[in-house]
């Protein structure tokens, strides 16, 4: 299957998500203590970067589901180094299933701030798909996100979380990638 296949169900989300990065930024890049960021610059969604975003996350060799830990080391790998780019800070998180190490990966803006929001999505896949809509279009929203809010004034730290083991057999378990992360904020006592 060639990407113009893939692209072409998901244009209407294509131009959804491009609307949701729009009106985001101007909630987000508002100039009231009530909103999240003051302004410093005008940011609008790169519709280039959205797509090379997709593209790399579906056409992958091997699925993106947790039979294929190299391949999801592999997207991880992709999501960090993009993030790594943006981000104040960049780390794994990482934990063992069954014998096996996944990560989460997270970037971070606005490090300064102690209270924090956390904006997630998951990069793992169910069974044998690209995954486009599921949920390669999320991760994708994220990496704009972290492009655009690279440099940006914070009222609180920003936390940008991309999650594997989403997806059956681990979904609704302690061993999704969101619970593991939610967790570790509980026993830190974090502020979000």
């Amino acid at each position: 299957m060639n990407l113009k296949n893939i692209i072409k169900p998901t244009r209407k989300k294509l131009f959804l998500l491009v609307g949701l990065f729009i009106i985001t930024g101007v909630f987000l890049l508002g100039s009231g203590k009530e909103n999240i960021l003051i302004q410093s610059s005008r940011v609008v969604a790169d519709t280039a970067m959205v797509k090379k975003h997709l593209t790399a996350l579906t056409q992958t060799p091997q699925f993106r589901n947790h039979k294929n830990i190299d391949q999801l080391n592999a997207v991880a790998d992709y999501i960090h180094q993009t993030f790594n780019t943006y981000g104040d800070s960049t780390s794994y998180q990482e934990y063992e299933v069954d014998g096996k190490v996944y990560k989460n990966v997270i970037t971070s803006f606005g490090t300064e701030n102690t209270k924090r929001i956390i904006i997630g999505a998951h990069y793992d896949v169910c069974g044998d798909q690209q995954g486009a809509d599921d949920n390669a279009t999320g991760v994708t929203a994220l990496l704009e996100l972290a492009r655009m809010l690279k440099g940006q004034k914070l009222n609180y730290r920003v936390d940008l979380v991309a999650y594997t083991l989403e997806e059956p057999p681990y979904f609704r378990t302690e061993n999704m990638g969101s619970y593991v992360h939610a967790k570790y904020l509980k026993d830190n006592n974090i502020d979000v």
